[in-house]
C-alpha cells in the first residue's frame, strides 16, 4: 500500500512580543500575538524524520523578537512583511512564509487633559488583525479588527421574514443590536500606504454607518459599513464582515406588576444568529 504527503506546513503559535520604543519625552508601545507558519522542502522530515532542513519553531520564536527590535514598528503591516520576508530570503529551503498578528491595544492614560508619555490604559477587547503572505516576490497582505464590540438602543427592526410552524420570533421596528464585529480587508498594494490612517479610516466608515443608518437586518447594515469602508480606502479591494447577535431578551415583568417599557434586557450570547458576507468593490 502506497501512501504519499500531498502538504506540509509547520511553525509557531502565539509568540507574544511587547515592544517600547522610546523617544525624547514620550515612549510608543506594541503589543502583538505572533503565529508564523512555513512551506517548502520539509517532506523528508516527515517521510524519513530527516531534520536537517527543518528551522526549528524555537528559532522561529527568536526570530519574532530579533526582527521586532530592528523594525520600527509603526504598523503591524510592515513588521509583518518584514518577517515573513526573512524567513524567505535567509532560508532557501522556505517557499511560502505567512504570518499572523493581533496587536492588543492600549491607549494613553490622560492626567490634566493631557495624553501621558509612558502610562497606558487597555483599550478593550477589540484587536487589529493582519495576515502577510511572502512567496518568492509575490506578497499578500489582509489588515483587520476583531471583536469591536457595538450596540445601539434603537435604529434596528427586523420584520418580513419567513413564518410558518416553527417561527416564534416576533417582528419588531424596535429593538437593542448588538454585536461584535469581525472585519477583515485584502489590500491591492502592500507599498507607499500609511496603513495606520487607512485601518482607522475604515473602522470609522463602519462605525457611523452601524451608529447611524437605521437596521432593516444585520445583512444590511453589514453590507452598508463595507461599502462605506470600500468607496472612502481605494487600497482595499475586499471585504470579509462577521457580525453575530448579541442579543438582548425583554425580560417579562408582568408576574411582578410592572410593565416593562422596553427598559429591561437579559444579555444573552448563545445561542445566536450568525451573519457574515464578502463584500469586493466592483
Amino acid at each position: 500500500m502506497h501512501f504519499s504527503l500531498t502538504h506540509n506546513a509547520y511553525g509557531k503559535s502565539k509568540v507574544r512580543l511587547t515592544k517600547v520604543t522610546r523617544h525624547d519625552g514620550k515612549h510608543d508601545l506594541k503589543e502583538l500575538s505572533v503565529d508564523v507558519l512555513l512551506e517548502g522542502d520539509f517532506a523528508g522530515s516527515y517521510t524519513d524524520g530527516d531534520n536537517s532542513k527543518v528551522v526549528a519553531t524555537d528559532s522561529m520564536r527568536n526570530t519574532v523578537y530579533s526582527v521586532a527590535k530592528d523594525h520600527p514598528l509603526a504598523d503591524v503591516e510592515g513588521y509583518a512583511i518584514a518577517l515573513a520576508r526573512h524567513f524567505v530570503d535567509h532560508y532557501d529551503m522556505v517557499k511560502t512564509a505567512q504570518v499572523d498578528v493581533r496587536e492588543q491595544p492600549w491607549q494613553r492614560i490622560v492626567v490634566n487633559g493631557t495624553p501621558h508619555a509612558h502610562a497606558f490604559q487597555s483599550g478593550g477587547s477589540e484587536q487589529g488583525t493582519c495576515h502577510a503572505e511572502v512567496s518568492g516576490d509575490r506578497v499578500f497582505l489582509k489588515s483587520g479588527l476583531t471583536d469591536l464590540l457595538v450596540l445601539k438602543t434603537t435604529g434596528s427592526g427586523f420584520s418580513g421574514f419567513v413564518r410558518d410552524r416553527y417561527t416564534t420570533l416576533r417582528e419588531t421596528t424596535d429593538r437593542i443590536f448588538a454585536t461584535s464585529v469581525t472585519a477583515e480587508w485584502t489590500w491591492n498594494k502592500t507599498q507607499d500606504v500609511d496603513f495606520s490612517a487607512r485601518n482607522a479610516l475604515i473602522r470609522k466608515m463602519m462605525l457611523e454607518v452601524f451608529a447611524e443608518q437605521f437596521s432593516l437586518a444585520v445583512q444590511q447594515t453589514l453590507q452598508e459599513m463595507a461599502e462605506a469602508a470600500l468607496a472612502v480606502c481605494p487600497e482595499i479591494d475586499e471585504m470579509v464582515i462577521t457580525m453575530p447577535n448579541k442579543h438582548r431578551l425583554m425580560v417579562n415583568l408582568e408576574p411582578f406588576g410592572q410593565h416593562n417599557a422596553n427598559e429591561i434586557f437579559m444579555p444573552t450570547d448563545e445561542p445566536h444568529g450568525l451573519i457574515t458576507g464578502t463584500i469586493r468593490r466592483g
